[in-house]
């Protein structure tokens, strides 16, 4: 429960700075090409302290490196409570995609560590942080009518929050690299590679809902109040399909990565194709906008396939590895999802310079489909 609590905290802080964060750029007279940028940074800092995890996890007890993810969130969102200038957004930044990377897997890893049901804990905890980033905006936007400095400091109690708990953590000792094959070892492995494909194609779906999903809704005439709804349900989705998937069983749990993994791209998809036939594969048209029924359901589709990815993948990797392989499964996974989460926005914008944003969308869907109809498939010849 202590465990459950210090997520809870962090995640509140981080769904804070969620809002307060872009808020708090623009109020200080930065554009939103800056914000983009800053969103970027936090992603590529992300992706890249995940590539040290693996190292990290076998030199220090994950209690440890959760107390030190949840002081790095700390002091970034500190440090724009006093300052906003464009540097100390930048330091921020990089410090909140540090402590989102070390934070994630090595809550992840203290959840499941010996435990005989992984996939419980891992649902525990990833629904104890969409708690917390489902009401993080929401305190946000409340404080923030008493000033942007007073909602980023709801985000450093929340930090805080997560500090002050991780001493009542169990401590458990680090890995043993020694007994671990390593990362590429464990690519190999039958299962894991689709559990990181997995990872990846939930990544896509996510930031794609973070970015360009919210472009094609603004164009289809939706307001920013019908717009946010539309988020909250695809989210909410997404928890609803981890606790559904709490018990299942282990042995349908590739199963359920490769529906959740398909699922999450196939409405990535839809929601392009619904664009496309109904105002245009350019926005110009003068044609009625899908009405509002036909973007929840997909978003809702994609949103509880998505959230069956979040769990499921990670446990479908930690289930194909040792004991002491775990921090290094749970680091793989989260590296594919951390690489799409920058990637995959990066790649549309790339695309944008010659083609329209629905054809753009749906190439990247169909990318990242590609490797899951091969992957994993190869050992049963």
């Amino acid at each position: 429960m202590v465990a459950l609590a210090v997520v809870f905290a962090f995640s509140v802080g981080l769904g804070v700075a969620t809002l307060a964060i872009p808020l708090l750029a623009l109020g200080a007279g930065y554009g939103a090409a800056t914000v983009g940028f800053l969103v970027a940074t936090a992603a590529a800092a992300q992706f890249l302290t995940r590539l040290a995890l693996p190292v990290l996890l076998g030199r220090f007890p994950d209690r440890t490196l959760i107390a030190l993810s949840s002081m790095l969130m700390l002091v970034g969102f500190g440090l724009l409570v006093v300052n906003v200038a464009l540097p100390v957004f930048v330091l921020a930044q990089v410090l909140q995609g540090a402590a989102r990377a070390i934070f994630w897997t090595s809550s992840q890893t203290h959840a499941i560590r010996g435990v005989s049901r992984p996939v419980q804990r891992l649902v525990d905890v990833n629904v104890a942080g969409s708690a917390g980033t489902l009401i993080g905006p929401v305190l946000a936007g409340s404080l923030a009518s008493l000033g942007l400095q007073v909602a980023m400091s709801a985000a450093v109690v929340g930090a805080a929050m997560a500090v002050m708990g991780t001493p009542l953590m169990r401590r458990l000792p680090p890995f043993d690299r020694q007994l671990s094959g390593g990362s590429m070892s464990l690519l190999r492995r039958d299962g894991v590679d689709v559990a990181c494909w997995a990872s990846a194609a939930g990544g896509v779906w996510w930031s794609m809902v973070g970015s360009y999903i919210p472009v094609i809704l603004v164009n289809s005439d939706l307001g920013p109040a019908a717009i946010g709804w539309l988020i909250t349900a695809s989210e909410t989705a997404g928890t609803v399909a981890l606790l559904s998937l709490r018990n299942v069983a282990t042995r349908w749990v590739p199963t359920a990565v490769r529906i959740g993994a398909f699922g999450a791209l196939t409405a990535l998809a839809a929601v392009a194709v619904a664009a496309l036939l109904m105002i245009g594969p350019t926005f110009g048209t003068t044609d009625p906008a899908p009405p509002i029924v036909v973007y929840a359901v997909l978003l809702v589709l994609g949103g509880a396939a998505s959230g069956t990815v979040t769990t499921m993948a990670p446990a479908m990797a930690t289930l194909m590895a040792e004991p002491d392989e775990q921090g290094d499964a749970l680091s793989l996974s989260g590296t594919f999802r951390a690489g799409a989460l920058f990637g995959a926005p990066a790649t549309v914008g790339g695309l944008l310079s010659v083609m329209a944003l629905i054809p753009a969308l749906l190439l990247v869907a169909a990318a990242a489909g590609g490797p899951g109809l091969v992957i994993g498939r190869r050992r049963r010849r």
